[in-house]
This record gives structure tokens, C-alpha cells and sequence, in this order.
């Protein structure tokens, strides 16, 4: 067999099943008109009868949102600790280490900072998280839980740094074993410009055909309305009970400790926070978080981390 010319052209074979929609749409640009006129026969004729439910939730959702306001409307300050931040750990290139006592004591100095303008000022609490640990992957897998819960931006990129840095030391050992090329891969069609255009118009011609295919009556709508909203409320409810079932019955963390101080100002903090004994050098790569605010604002982290 010799190579044949190639000759570009529309592939009428494989979009065959298009002409069968023909029907289909000549049908749909028919209903249009017809449609307009029964609705338009309905006005007047319809009335609705609100249910007992709005007026008996009133009083319970302003109380939920007042709340929820009250919990979570205050954004407490944060401020994140971690061995790679630039003058913070010690050691040289991508080996960053921290020791707990070091890391108490730079979230003790920071309090006390005048440079810095987002600092908090008057009478303030402060929850004070460490993450405790003495290999990288040890690091990670306590960030990965706590960030799983409540992630920050600084702690997420700690962990993934960590992480990267526990499989380089494990992995720098491996020789990679690299078969003959060439190798099999998938053609990229979604980069064909024709492809990407016919793609495009034949999901218009579905799309358009699927929006009548959905045709319902008015009263199979409502029903099938009120059916999604009792699944829906269904769903709510078991994505409460899931999120409670996850955090019952949890398991203490050696690796991670918590503090409350306060209230004070930052002086006072500060003076709280180094009064009590820190865990030793020997831990030697720590991360750590300083949430400040007012007792209400922290409600909700403080009864996460159990204190």
C-alpha cells in the first residue's frame, strides 16, 4: 500500500447523525408561536397561596443570622510563623529549621512590631496555634490535617513545600528507568481549529433541541420543584451531619498545640504569651499562627482546636 494524498475536507460520515435533527428543529420553530399564546391564555387564571412556613421561619432565621453575624462576621487577625519565611528559619538553601522556643518567640515580637501598620491595637484575645515537628514529612501530614479544616494561605504553602522537601530526600536516591521513545500519547484534538469550530456549532444545534426536549406543564414543574427542595434540604442536613461525624470523637494531636491569652493589649499579649514554658529545642521545624480578636470572633477556631 503507498501513501495516499491527503485532501482536507468536512467529515460528512461522522457528522451524519446531524441531518436527523432536522425534523426535530422545524417541529421546535413551530411550538415558538404556539407556546406565546397559551401563556399568554393563562393570565389571569392562575393564583398562588403563600404556605404557614415564611411567616413561622422569621423569627428563627434573623436569630440564626444575628448569630452567625456574631460568630464569624469578625475576621480576626492573623499572623502565620513558618521556618521558609525569609529571616525567620536558620540553616542555609531549602534545609529551613525552627525550633519551638524560636518560634514563640518570634509570634511574641511581632505583637510588639511599630513597623508594622496592620498590626492590632487595643483590648484584644489572642489564640495562639503551634505545629510541632522534627522531619518535613511530619511537618506536612500535621499541616495537611489542620489545613484540611482551616486552611490559611501561608500554612497551605508550608505544608506543600514540606511536602515537596520530604520526597526530594527520599526520592533524590531513585534512578529513573526511562523506556525507548518514541512513546504513545493521546492527539489533542481540543487544539484543531476546525475541530474546535465544529465542536462548538454541533453543541449549539444539541443545545437549542435539548432546551425543548425539557418542555414540562406548569404543574409537573411546581412538583418537581418542591422535590428538589426537600432533596435539597435532605442534602443540607446530611452535609451538617457528615461534617459533625468527622470532627466527633477525634483523637488527640501531639503535634499540634493551642493557647488562648488575653484580653490585653498587644504588651500584654505579649507578656502572656512568654510567661508559660514553651516545648523544647527538640523540636526542631515548627510552624505557628497568632489569631487576635475579640473573644466572640474567635469562638468558633477556639472550640475547633478544643480549647
Amino acid at each position: 500500500m503507498t501513501w495516499a494524498p491527503v485532501t482536507l475536507r468536512w467529515p460528512e460520515q461522522s457528522t451524519g447523525w446531524m441531518q436527523q435533527l432536522s425534523a426535530a428543529k422545524d417541529l421546535a420553530s413551530g411550538e415558538l408561536a404556539s407556546t406565546a399564546l397559551r401563556l399568554s391564555g393563562l393570565d389571569g387564571m392562575t393564583s398562588t397561596n403563600p404556605g404557614p412556613v415564611g411567616a413561622a421561619a422569621q423569627g428563627v432565621i434573623a436569630a440564626g443570622r444575628a448569630a452567625l453575624t456574631e460568630q464569624m462576621g469578625e475576621a480576626p487577625a492573623c499572623l502565620v510563623v513558618t521556618p521558609f519565611q525569609s529571616g525567620v528559619g536558620q540553616g542555609r538553601g531549602y534545609q529551613r529549621y525552627l525550633s519551638a522556643p524560636n518560634l514563640v518567640q518570634q509570634l511574641a515580637n511581632k505583637l510588639v512590631d511599630v513597623s508594622d501598620a496592620s498590626r492590632p491595637e487595643g483590648q484584644q484575645h489572642a489564640l495562639c496555634l503551634m505545629f510541632l515537628a522534627t522531619r518535613f514529612d511530619q511537618l506536612a501530614d500535621s499541616l495537611s490535617r489542620f489545613n484540611a479544616l482551616l486552611p490559611m494561605p501561608d500554612l497551605v504553602r508550608t505544608e506543600r513545600r514540606a511536602r515537596h522537601l520530604s520526597k526530594l530526600e527520599t526520592e533524590k536516591w531513585e534512578i529513573p528507568n526511562a523506556g525507548p521513545l518514541p512513546r504513545w500519547q493521546s492527539l489533542p484534538l481540543e487544539r484543531c481549529t476546525l475541530l474546535k469550530a465544529a465542536k462548538r456549532s454541533m453543541a449549539g444545534q444539541l443545545a437549542v433541541l435539548e432546551s425543548y426536549a425539557a418542555d414540562s406543564s406548569p404543574m409537573s414543574d411546581l412538583a418537581a420543584l418542591a422535590s428538589r427542595k426537600t432533596a435539597q434540604q435532605k442534602g443540607r442536613d446530611q452535609q451538617l451531619a457528615d461534617l459533625k461525624a468527622l470532627l466527633a470523637g477525634g483523637q488527640q494531636d501531639g503535634s499540634l498545640r493551642a493557647r488562648m491569652i488575653g484580653p490585653g493589649t498587644t504588651s500584654d499579649l505579649r507578656r502572656d504569651l512568654l510567661s508559660t514554658e514553651a516545648p523544647g529545642h527538640e523540636w526542631v521545624l515548627c510552624a505557628g499562627a497568632l489569631l487576635v480578636g475579640s473573644e466572640k470572633g474567635l469562638s468558633f477556631v477556639r472550640e475547633l482546636v478544643g480549647l
